[in-house]
């Protein structure tokens, strides 16, 4: 298959399992992979953790998305806080438009990790945006979930997922890092298999049904992989949108829904074309990095199955302005010749316009 000989060529690639029509049809490890060894999942955890939620939700744990933080967490809502932390509630955290000032990638990620009540230090975060307005990846909420789960069903977010998740679907083999107060990340810090995590991911393709028992209801999950806020726009990989956790992005001309961990984790579901992906990685981050590869081949998996398309429309050749056609010819054979200082100079309008100099060229 085409995307195979793209996929050996990620030295960080652990496995990669595709499910098609119900039927695992294709399972490959690399180097360190095996059936049998965990993964780190990564941010994996949070659309876990949101199935966890909308189960709390069903059984009555929770009460519905629009509970606010002052019933969870009263004691740290002083009046010194920013008033518009009051309006935040768990739709915002799902959806990672709670407004707090965040950088997932920051050095506060660890002060938080390493803080002494994780909680606190989430909602004295400064108040940037009011809730809903804007998306700002953010762990320190997704893990605001998994605190509020076990507050509310006064059990730990490790035994609620044996008990509701794992355990109906045959996860028997997991493990789950926690914060200093012993609640369970909700952001990272899951392990599974990758077979464990082509299981989530059918759970989902088949609305929450696990060999006819609804699992995670059916609403919910079909709420948390639609689009409830434009998340972020790649510059190579397009718009994203997010669900309650979720990610949301088409896949070779049809809509899918994926659960994206750090350095290389995956779930991706494809419903149209009845196609489950997963991918587990070298948790380390190589040199150089190669997940971010991993994207575009999830198009080309969804390309390799058969279907009938719509047949493509014949394209005219459009005629050039003299100036333009111009403009490319000689781009072009700048290009060719390797002339990069007539390449800079041919389109100085447009870098000086950016702000930026030839000096990248040079």
């Amino acid at each position: 298959m085409l995307f195979m000989q793209h996929w050996g060529r990620l030295p960080d690639a652990y496995s990669l399992l595709v499910v098609k029509n119900g039927y695992l049809i294709l399972e490959k490890y690399f180097r360190k992979g095996d059936p049998d060894r965990y993964a780190v999942v990564h941010s994996v955890t949070k659309s876990v953790m949101s199935a966890l939620v909308g189960i709390a939700l069903d059984k009555g744990y929770l009460k519905s998305v629009d509970q606010k933080l002052t019933e969870f967490f009263p004691e740290y809502f002083t009046g010194e806080l920013d008033q518009r932390k009051k309006e935040i509630n768990l739709k915002h955290l799902l959806t990672m438009s709670a407004g707090f000032k965040w950088n997932d990638r920051g050095p506060i990620l660890y002060d938080w990790i390493w803080s002494e009540d994780t909680a606190r230090f989430t909602i004295n975060l400064p108040q940037e945006s009011n809730p809903s307005d804007v998306f700002n990846y953010n762990s320190s909420i997704s893990h605001l979930l998994s605190i509020i789960l076990s507050k509310s069903a006064k059990t730990s977010t490790l035994e609620f997922a044996d008990q509701y998740l794992f355990k109906p679907l045959g996860i028997h083999h997991r493990y789950w890092e926690h914060d200093l107060q012993g609640f369970y990340f909700g952001g990272f810090g899951l392990a599974l298999s990758a077979r464990d995590l082509a299981k989530i991911g059918f759970l989902y393709l088949n609305n929450g049904f696990w060999n006819g028992q609804s699992i995670v209801p059916e609403h919910w999950v079909k709420e948390s992989i639609g689009q409830q806020i434009q998340a972020d726009t790649h510059p190579i990989y397009g718009k994203f949108g997010y669900g309650y956790q979720w990610w949301v992005k088409r896949i070779d001309g049809c809509s899918s829904f994926r659960a994206w961990g750090r350095r290389g984790q995956f779930i991706v579901v494809v419903p149209e074309l009845d196609l489950v992906i997963a991918v587990t990685s070298e948790p380390a981050q190589p040199h150089p990095p190669t997940s971010i590869h991993y994207s575009p081949l999830f198009d080309l998996v969804a390309a390799s199955v058969k279907r009938k398309r719509p047949p493509k429309k014949t394209l005219n050749a459009v005629k050039l302005p003299p100036d333009v056609k111009a403009f490319i010819t000689d781009y072009n054979q700048a290009r060719f010749n390797k002339d990069v200082v007539t390449m800079a100079n041919l389109i100085s309008d447009r870098l000086l316009y950016n702000g930026v100099t030839k000096q990248i060229f040079i």
